[in-house]
């Protein structure tokens, strides 16, 4: 069975879990987000692999620039990504790493911008099952009315990284 190196690291934001494999991020995620068994078992079973507490050279240099990102130092990341899901969730993803630091976009905005603005839901669940965020920046997509609406750090962490990225535009 292959491995995915995991690390658990506490931050400003709360205690986030990392995971590589194959020389690759696959998880920068809560540690205690709802979904958690959910997302651990869609990358054990797309990779199939099981979590090995083991640090490694793409988990350092992700702490690193993790804390440079909180720090408001660091705008984009320099890491090679794994995403696990399937295409739709995998397009949602890389749609949402075009929306740039310090911007919003709603969920129905996202939907159009992948050409499918009926997919507004589904677009949600996409966003919701990011497995690494931060990177992958799920914490930019708001309510079509422009509330706050769920993430899995929680709405307080969601609103600190927001304000964070606006004052360091």
């Amino acid at each position: 069975m292959s491995k995915i190196n995991i690390q658990y690291y506490k931050t400003k934001i709360g205690e986030l879990i990392l995971g590589s494999f194959d020389g690759k991020l696959c998880l920068l995620d809560f540690r205690y987000r709802r979904m958690r068994s959910t997302v651990d078992n869609r990358l054990k079973n797309g990779l199939r692999a099981d979590f090995v507490e083991q640090d490694d050279k793409i988990l350092e240099t992700t702490k690193h620039q993790v804390n440079e990102y909180l720090n408001g130092d660091r705008k984009t990341f320099d890491i090679t990504l794994l995403t696990v899901g399937t295409d739709f969730q995998k397009n949602v993803w890389n749609t949402l790493m075009k929306v740039s630091y310090g911007s919003t976009l709603s969920y129905l905005e996202l939907a159009k911008n992948i050409n499918n603005i009926k997919a507004v839901r589904a677009v949600a669940n996409a966003n919701g099952a990011n497995s690494i965020g931060l990177i992958i920046p799920c914490h930019r997509i708001i309510g079509n009315n422009g509330e706050l609406v769920g993430y899995g750090g929680g709405l307080p962490v969601k609103k600190l990284l927001l304000n964070l990225e606006k004052s360091n535009l």
